[in-house]
């Protein structure tokens, strides 16, 4: 075991490295790695049957690489980054807005997604709630009392829980770091709508999908939260690999990533787990940094938000 850190945010923790076993075949070019080293976040997880999934990935991707897969269990999207920029992972799964920011600090390249068969990207929503006892029904009411308001947001690398409900907070004149009495960041979406539930905050954003996986569990009741806004449709978040990476190694990673639905049924069921939803889409396409430009012009769009941090 071994583990990794970063500055990034404070929310980091341990890194979790597992290697396993494999072998390159004269298939493939010698330039290619010797091992993949493939960060995978619980935080974007938090499901029951997480470590059938890690191992049904590392083994489909061994199978169709022929080389060792090493699995890095990353805390958070910002250690995830961390991790890539210094080449100790190779490629994730993460949010969009995390796509991006690993695109300008440590050489990113998005090469799949969750879509549809006509190649389109599938997507998700961000929600803002607040406890079923609260007196606000709105944002306008959030507007109203904010100076005596603590929110909640997930993480700063999140899309749905933290760009596109700042967005939606701007957006009804509310500045979340000048308004409200106070901003904190939760750590990741399972907190958000935890801490939501139990009062702790007024309010706070996370991805809806992660309400209605905890409602369908039983872990909380439909009524235990309010929601008060609900965000446009958000792109679902890529595989990312370092782009130093051989090109024809990335161009087989991604051709094996967009045939799990064919090629391994019992890992894509594991897959299907995940906070999907039928706008996510049903299968897996292949994406460039171009699918992308409509978030980043998004994201350009929101006041003081900046893609690097100085």
């Amino acid at each position: 075991m071994k583990r990794l850190g970063c500055g990034f945010v404070p929310l980091l923790a341990a890194l979790i490295s597992l290697s396993l076993g494999g072998c390159k075949t004269g298939s493939a070019s010698d330039t290619w790695p010797k091992v993949l080293h493939f960060a995978y976040s619980p935080q974007a997880d938090q499901l029951q049957g997480g470590s059938l999934r890690v191992d049904l990935m590392r083994n489909y991707l061994q199978s169709q690489l022929h080389i060792p897969v090493q699995v890095v269990l990353v805390d958070g999207y910002a250690a995830t980054i961390e991790a890539m920029r210094a080449e100790k992972v190779d490629m994730f799964t993460g949010s969009s807005l995390t796509y991006l920011l690993a695109y300008q600090k440590a050489g990113a390249e998005a090469i799949a997604a969750r879509g549809y068969p006509d190649g389109t990207v599938g997507g998700y929503r961000s929600v803002i709630a607040v406890p079923r006892d609260s007196p606000f029904h709105s944002m306008e009411d959030l507007k109203a009392h904010a100076n005596d308001l603590v929110f909640a947001f997930a993480e700063p690398a999140s899309t749905s829980g933290y760009l596109y409900p700042k967005a939606g907070l701007l957006a009804a004149g509310i500045d979340p770091e000048k308004d409200f009495k106070k901003v904190l960041f939760t750590g990741n979406h399972l907190a958000s709508v935890m801490t939501i539930e139990a009062g702790k905050v007024d309010a706070g954003c996370f991805m809806q999908t992660m309400l209605t996986y905890l409602i369908a569990q039983h872990k909380i009741a439909p009524g235990d939260l309010r929601i008060i806004w609900t965000s446009e449709l958000i792109p679902n978040g890529p595989y990312t690999v370092r782009r130093a990476l051989p090109e024809q190694f990335k161009r087989q990673l991604q051709a094996a990533l967009v045939a799990i639905p064919s090629k391994d049924p019992k890992l894509w069921t594991q897959l299907n787990q995940l906070f999907t939803t039928p706008a996510s889409g049903p299968t897996m396409v292949a994406v460039n940094d171009a699918t992308y430009d409509g978030l980043r012009k998004y994201a350009s769009q929101v006041k003081d938000f900046k893609f690097v941090e100085k």
